[in-house]
């Protein structure tokens, strides 16, 4: 069975950014900036730079944004160039990381050492973002859940990451075949060496992915009934191909049959229409879909439980909390609700909230925490709370 869990028996119980540094980020020329506290907060009107501060610290710790953009959106407009830079306390050493992005593309740096692979990067700095585009998870196309379980479970185990990279080769090496061929020239020997690797890493794939939407299916039920005192949050995994059981025989004879019984329809199509390229997860509250039944406050609850049930998830696996970044989530919750999701913002995690009223910050978060006011780009006043 494929293990997400890589206990690390020596370290702390918390990641720390102690440092950013920011060169031609979105609206940011030069920023440099430094935490002492768990709980940082930055407060801006709308279009200030706020959100855009959040999102630095997430491409540091992913090299890719968590909005819809391309990387060459994160550079500032008439620059060529844009740099992050973050110190990281984690399991008692400190790290340097580095990304560059530019117009010939990106490169990451630890401790001031190139990187080649960027899934070798990604893992060393763990990030649960929450956004008011999460409602996207629930929402939104089967392609955005893909990726959403793509960036979870690679910062869980980076190997997810390099199995994931060598079946997607391996699924655009199938489709360009199958652009290029008719019913009359198809090989199928080359047709089927290519299904049986795709296969073998499909295997790895599915059990990483069913053992993670196990595992924050199972607490996001917990974190449901602790919010509403209902027991009825239901997240489950809905892969390309259904399997009786998750384990290698199970997930190689139904793929193989799978495949052999759509040839055609393949070949039609030009493209490979079964494997976890097609993959997806569903929300249901009462057997029914949210998606296609809940309120918009369903969505964003559920949504919010699912990102709350990956926190134990990854303390368990780095034996260290990760780094929480919650873009504006507290304006639109009721007392009732911001108080339990407090509960699950802990003194031993530091967080990074956006907020434009600091009226609707708990206040005893307010009272542990360092504020930074953002104008234009600028930190323009930092007002600690003693």
């Amino acid at each position: 069975m494929v293990k997400l869990i890589c206990y690390n028996i020596c370290g702390s119980d918390i990641m720390q950014l102690n440092k950013i540094k920011l060169v031609n980020f979105r609206n940011y020329k030069n920023l440099d900036l430094s935490f002492e506290k768990n709980i940082n907060i930055f407060i801006g009107d709308n279009a200030q730079g706020k959100t855009n501060l959040l999102e630095s610290i997430y491409v540091m710790a992913i090299s890719k944004s968590h909005r819809m953009f391309i990387d060459n959106n994160l550079i500032k407009k008439d620059e060529l160039y844009t740099k992050i830079k973050g110190t990281l306390l984690s399991n008692n050493r400190t790290t340097d990381l580095e990304l560059l992005i530019n117009i010939k593309g990106k490169s990451v740096k630890i401790n001031n050492k190139i990187i080649k692979k960027t899934s070798d990067y990604i893992s060393k700095c763990t990030v649960i973002i929450f956004t008011p585009d999460d409602l996207e998870i629930v929402k939104g196309s089967p392609g955005i859940r893909r990726k959403f379980l793509n960036i979870e479970i690679g910062q869980l185990n980076n190997k997810y990451l390099n199995v994931l990279n060598d079946y997607n080769f391996l699924v655009k090496t199938k489709n360009d075949y199958l652009k290029k061929i008719t019913k009359e020239t198809l090989d199928i020997n080359y047709l089927d060496i290519l299904n049986e690797q795709l296969i073998n890493k499909a295997i790895i794939i599915y059990k990483y992915r069913n053992e993670f939407m196990e595992k924050v299916s199972e607490n996001a039920k917990k974190i449901y009934k602790d919010l509403t005192n209902e027991n009825n949050l239901l997240i489950k995994y809905n892969p390309n191909i259904e399997f009786d059981y998750f384990d290698q025989e199970q997930i190689s004879n139904s793929m193989k049959e799978k495949f052999k019984k759509n040839v055609q329809r393949e070949v039609l199509q030009g493209m490979s229409l079964y494997g976890p390229h097609r993959d997806d997860f569903k929300f249901f509250i009462k057997n029914n879909e949210i998606k296609e039944y809940g309120s918009q406050g369903q969505h964003r609850l559920a949504v919010l439980c699912l990102k709350l049930g990956e926190i134990e998830m990854f303390k368990e696996s780095k034996n260290e909390y990760p780094i929480l970044l919650l873009d504006d989530i507290f304006s639109e919750l009721d007392e009732n609700k911001k108080n339990n999701i407090i509960k699950y913002i802990k003194n031993d995690i530091q967080t990074f909230i956006t907020t434009t009223d600091l009226n609707n910050i708990n206040k005893n978060l307010l009272k542990n925490a360092d504020i930074f006011k953002i104008k234009e780009g600028n930190l323009i006043k930092k007002e600690k709370n003693n």
